[in-house]
């Protein structure tokens, strides 16, 4: 009982995280836009989001590996679609961190489509308990989450202004 009250626990602070994360990319956006100024305070909250987010999903998986065996917990393609996702999205987060001023309109608009993709479609398999453990196979979650890529990239092509070089 106590292991499943911290998986809720666990679950609550990952959400938290999640929102953060989300309101960093969105807010990355609004600079891009000239809509608002950087500020500290924000940007300290949405990259301690990030930061949390990594912290929560260890505890997640800990607390899931406690409550399942090691094996029937590892063989879940919806896990590892959420491994995948992960490893991609801190690249482009890392990525966006590092070359956002530089970066050219195409490589802009992946990097925020990859990192709202992620962030869409990660929440998706968080959700999406039902679709664990076989009922999808692993080409399945990653064809949905190429679209979501896809789609997300297509958004923001659309929302962003081409970037301007002085």
């Amino acid at each position: 009982m106590t292991a499943k009250f911290i998986l809720a626990l666990a679950a609550f602070y990952h959400i938290m995280a999640t929102v953060a994360s989300m309101m960093a990319v969105f807010h990355f956006a609004r600079i891009m836009r000239s809509e608002e100024s950087k500020h500290p305070l924000w940007r300290h909250v949405f990259n301690w989001g990030e930061t949390h987010l990594w912290i929560s999903g260890a505890i997640l998986i800990g607390v899931g590996i406690y409550l399942s065996s090691l094996a029937e917990y590892l063989n879940n393609p919806k896990l590892w679609t959420k491994v995948s996702l992960i490893l991609l999205w801190g690249a482009s987060s890392y990525s966006i961190k590092k070359t956002i001023q530089t970066a050219s309109t195409a490589r802009r608009n992946l990097m925020f489509g990859i990192s709202i993709g992620s962030l869409l479609y990660g929440t998706f398999l968080g959700v999406a308990k039902p679709l664990a453990y076989g009922v999808l196979p692993f080409s399945w979650f990653v064809l949905g989450f190429v679209l979501t890529i896809t789609l997300s990239t297509l958004w923001v092509s659309r929302r962003f202004p081409p970037v301007r070089r002085a």
